[in-house]
């Protein structure tokens, strides 16, 4: 009876180990499987993210290498403002720049904190739309005509375009601004321009009629009112009323108009050749970009504080003290760069030998000048004359 109870304790006790064996053998096997499957499920993740990432970084490697030669030639021709001094250095060093005869190249700065404004500056408008510099690189065999403020006079301008033979094949024309204001057809003079591919540089007025224009398509010629007020821009150099003589211009113009007489740099500069263009002028004792974009299209004299000032040298007092900005170019710049202006039709024809200056009143009666860069040959038409207010 011992045995046999020992016997069944015994035959218990093993059956209830191999139960015990056969249940634990099921959950070693799930866990088994559930470390495999997340051991996997993490590769496939791993596997997941790795490649594309690979694929990534091989594909932008890959885009990096085909885009380097264009970012190269970007950082030439349009982002080459780094700062102000290696501008200038490039903008000397001409035979570094390579410009596509066939077009101006864009210098902008967008980082503005490189620009170094004297303290005489003044606020940019908002409605400006300005660039600051442009460099171009005329065909070798060109002739090279730069042309004094035309103001609207189409038929003057096409009679002198005549008068030098002109042909926009071959030739290239220039204009150192305000193609607009006062004279019959000023937006015949815009499509003129740009009928002839010409280069230009941005005049006062052309400024005026641009902000003019930004204005009021941004806001609506309803905005624009009550007459007397003040267009909001800040503290500019010329604020203007909402009734300026120069929104009736504003209203025609289409946007090809625009486009074009906003693409009228501030700066033209013409390594090649020695030369530049400005409207009014340059004020010789800081760089080049530094320049006050106010007073290089309005400046004709300096003051006695060496600030550009729009007043006429001809109608100072005897004891004033100003001299004409190109006095002081003369005495302080020893680089043979020749300034191309127009603006000073007070002072009429100007053929210095580091300034040449254009503008000869064609609108107030006098003449339209142009003159051959290459050659210095100066060409003249007489004016009909539409307005005799002989002022900015």
């Amino acid at each position: 009876m011992t045995d046999t109870n020992y016997s069944s304790r015994s035959s218990l006790q093993d059956l209830e180990n191999k139960l015990e064996i056969d249940h634990d053998g099921p959950n070693k096997r799930k866990r088994w499987v559930w470390v495999t499957g997340i051991a996997l499920l993490a590769s496939v993740i791993i596997v997941a993210i790795a490649v594309p990432v690979s694929i990534h970084r091989q594909h932008s490697e890959q885009n990096a290498a085909d885009l380097s030669p264009a970012i190269n030639t970007q950082t030439i021709q349009q982002n080459i403002a780094v700062t102000t001094s290696s501008i200038l250095t490039q903008i000397d060093q001409s035979e570094k720049i390579k410009a596509d005869s066939s077009s101006a190249v864009s210098l902008i700065t967008a980082d503005q904190s490189l620009i170094h404004p004297p303290d005489y500056s003044h606020t940019i408008s908002p409605y400006a739309n300005l660039t600051r510099l442009k460099i171009y690189t005329p065909p070798a065999q060109a002739r090279v005509f730069v042309m004094g403020d035309i103001h609207g006079c189409l038929n003057e301008m096409n009679r002198l375009l005549d008068v030098i033979g002109f042909n926009a094949q071959n030739d290239v024309l220039i204009l150192t601004g305000d193609l607009v204001f006062r004279g019959p057809d000023s937006i015949g003079v815009i499509r003129r321009a740009k009928e002839l591919n010409a280069l230009c540089v941005r005049g006062n007025h052309d400024d005026k009629v641009i902000r003019l224009k930004g204005y009021m398509d941004k806001f609506g010629i309803d905005s624009m009112s009550p007459k007397d007020e003040i267009m909001p821009e800040g503290q500019v150099g010329d604020p203007l009323k909402f009734k300026n003589k120069h929104i009736a211009i504003a209203r025609i113009m289409n946007v090809d108009d625009y486009n074009y007489l906003a693409g009228c740099p501030l700066i033209l500069d013409i390594p090649t050749l020695e030369a530049r263009v400005v409207h009014g002028g340059l004020d010789p004792y800081i760089s080049l970009l530094d320049n006050d974009p106010w007073s290089v299209m309005n400046m004709r004299d300096m003051d006695s504080d060496r600030h550009p000032s729009k007043s006429k040298l001809s109608k100072n007092s005897p004891s004033s003290d100003n001299v004409h900005w190109t006095t002081a170019y003369h005495s302080h710049i020893t680089n043979d760069r020749t300034v191309f202006y127009g603006h000073d039709a007070s002072r009429g024809i100007d053929l210095d030998s580091k300034t040449i200056g254009l503008d000869s009143g064609c609108v107030y009666g006098r003449k339209l000048s142009a003159i051959e860069i290459n050659t210095k040959k100066l060409y003249q038409i007489d004016c009909r004359g539409e307005d005799g207010n002989d002022d900015d």
